[in-house]
């Protein structure tokens, strides 16, 4: 029997008051009275029943010393110890599956060796009959078995020869509270972690480090471009050398250099050493010579080194950059009063938006025809086209007329009080970042039927502000003339020609770029969308998806526009994480291995036992009090 709160005991002292209670409890005295002949004759009854109240007086105490003795013990926390077996030969065995162990010496990577690893400590554990769990880390830890004898060796040992690495990063975090589950049935288990990556504070876990003295790496980290003030890339490469003193070129190839079908190489080497592993290397515009770069299909980099000798890690030595050829969004204007409020905050866009998109605006005169088809977006002010245009995007503010095809009836002007703010309609993402209540208007035209549009802003429960987005439809109405109202005055202008951007023309993906375990959002702005590449080839549900990366390389999202005939192509590469590049990293400490520290003991509870038991004597105590009463 075993106390959990050894404490608890001193309630035992109740047993002690007991006994001290009864030693010094005063005794009957003897005295001298008269007698008559019934009183002799009650002495005599009495004193044949005296042997049985001293047994009943005896039995009474015992029984109180044994619940008091009961209520110490209880609060002690009595438990049974079972007799289940702890075996300090069993072994759990995390296995590190992320990319850094694909770091290769003498044709023999650190994972092959981590295998090799494994299977010796697992032989060791069926040697001695006990048992053996193997734990995947990757980009999710998991077991590969769990708790084998050596019944089933074979199995273990096929199952570790089938195991490949991954390019991610490894969730040993993750396998840490996995083992930490086994150590909960078995404290005296041993924990193994096989893996390259250094950890100066191992809290008790078994590191066993199959890296090589003479591992190093050179990896092309990232590569970005951006467009300067007068639109030309400057190209910035982020390269790493890791675990050797040595100079690394890094080496660019621009395909497709502004829209011709040529490649641009350029070079540019820096020297490494311990005190500083990673280093920019910038490519800027003059790089180029006469013909600076404006446009690109992509960009190719790799690292290269003066000597013939290869780094250990050829999986980050390559590195691909897509997006440098922006799409164009025509946009057409068209107004009988033609103001210059439009035409500044499209120049505004373009100009914030130049890195997604090549805009192209063309305002029409007074007198100039408008055209209904060609254009991504059409802004119509004060008169309307004969029929609504049905290739893009289209904006009428302050209608004339419904255009044929609208499906929207324009009434006569209002005039209202100057200065008369509008209410909030139905909660849009092309009302984000706009208060209703900032915008005022002194005259708005009075929409008598708008069928299948959403209402996103009122004047006295009048709509004002409207969408309609139905198949390929893509309509919004401004019931009011901008020159009556303050719209174009405040920032609330720029947030809904914004809007009207990023909810009907998104952008298809966030980056060119990603990494092994990232969820890339896809958004298109077409039909029939498909992303291949990496060994995906699916096709979105509708317009847009998700995609989790787990497969470095070029993957291609293909969709059919709206308008016109031609494909939309785009490409985004996915690399290996750029921690992973640091094949000689190391790390503070691994996770605590968190377990129920019960030294192969199983305690089971005996509280309700002692309760019976207890319950049992003060019944008892409670008879004899009784009787003696009779």
């Amino acid at each position: 029997m075993i106390w959990l709160v050894p404490i608890g005991l001193l309630g035992l002292i109740g047993v002690v008051a007991l006994i001290v209670i009864y030693i010094i409890k005063p005794n009957y005295q003897n005295k001298t009275v008269s007698s008559t002949y019934v009183w002799r004759l009650s002495l005599k009854y009495k004193k044949r029943k005296m042997p049985v109240n001293r047994l009943q007086n005896i039995i009474q105490f015992i029984c109180q010393l044994l619940i008091l003795t009961i209520c110490g013990l209880l609060l002690a926390q009595p438990v049974l110890a079972a007799t289940e077996s702890s075996d300090p030969n069993e072994k759990v065995i995390i296995i590190d599956g992320s990319a850094s162990m694909l770091v290769s010496y003498d044709n023999e990577t650190r994972f092959q060796r981590a295998i090799e690893k494994a299977e010796e400590l697992a032989k060791e554990a069926f040697s001695n009959e006990s048992l053996v769990s193997v734990i995947f880390a990757d980009s999710y830890a998991e077991y590969l078995l769990k708790q084998v004898d050596s019944s089933e060796a074979e199995m273990l040992y096929a199952a570790l020869d089938e195991l490949e690495c991954t390019h991610g990063t490894a969730d040993i975090n993750g396998a840490i509270d996995i083992a930490s589950d086994i150590l909960d049935r078995n404290n005296d288990a041993s924990v193994y972690l096989i893996t390259a990556t250094k950890y100066l504070n191992k809290n008790k876990v078994n590191v066993i480090d199959v890296s090589h003295e003479d591992d190093w790496n050179a990896a092309v980290l990232n590569v970005t471009a951006k467009l300067n003030d007068s639109n030309y890339y400057e190209i910035a490469v982020d390269v790493g050398c890791y675990g050797e003193t040595k100079a690394v070129t890094a080496n660019l190839i621009v395909h497709g250099a502004n829209g011709k079908e040529q490649t641009v190489s350029l070079q540019r080497a820096d020297y490494f050493d311990p005190t500083e592993q990673e280093k920019r290397i910038l490519f800027t515009p003059d790089d180029f010579g006469s013909a600076p770069l404006f446009s690109y299909d992509y960009l190719e980099v790799y690292v290269s080194f003066n000597d013939s000798v290869s780094d250990s890690f050829t999986e980050d030595n390559l590195f691909f950059l897509y997006g440098g050829k922006r799409s164009t969004i025509k946009i057409q204007y068209a107004s009988s009063k033609p103001n210059l409020f439009f035409g500044g905050v499209i120049r505004t866009i373009r100009q914030n938006m130049r890195d997604k998109w090549d805009i192209e605006f063309k305002q029409l005169d007074k007198n100039e025809e408008a055209a209904t088809e060609g254009f991504d977006l059409y802004i119509f002010e004060h008169k309307m086209p004969e029929s609504i245009p049905t290739d893009g995007i289209v904006l009428l503010v302050n209608p004339e007329s419904g255009p044929k095809g609208s499906d929207i009836v324009v009434g006569e002007d209002v005039d209202v009080t100057a200065n008369s703010s509008l209410a909030s309609g139905v909660a849009h993402e092309l009302m984000q970042y706009v208060d209703s209540s900032r915008i005022t208007i002194a005259r708005y035209k009075e929409i008598l039927s708008a069928t299948g549009y959403e209402e996103l802003a009122y004047y006295n429960g009048k709509p004002v502000i409207l969408a309609k987005e139905d198949g390929g439809e893509k309509i919004v109405v401004w019931a009011f003339d901008v020159h009556y109202s303050n719209l174009i005055a405040i920032p609330d202008f720029s947030f809904m020609m914004y809007n009207l951007f990023n909810y009907f023309i998104p952008q298809t993906l966030e980056s060119n770029s990603f990494e092994i375990g990232d969820t890339v959002e896809i958004t298109g702005r077409g039909t029939n969308v498909t992303v291949s590449g990496g060994g995906v080839n699916m096709e979105l549900e509708g317009q847009s998806g998700s995609l989790l990366v787990t497969t470095p390389g070029t993957y291609t999202v293909t969709q059919r526009p709206m308008q016109g005939d031609e494909l939309i192509i785009e490409n985004f590469h996915v690399h290996i994480p750029t921690e992973e590049s640091d094949i000689t990293k190391e790390i503070e400490e691994l996770p605590i291995l968190s377990y129920e520290r019960q030294n192969g003991i199983d305690f089971r509870d005996l509280i309700l036992w002692f309760a019976i038991a207890l319950v049992a004597l003060m019944l008892v105590e409670r008879v004899i009090e009784t009787r003696k009463k009779l």
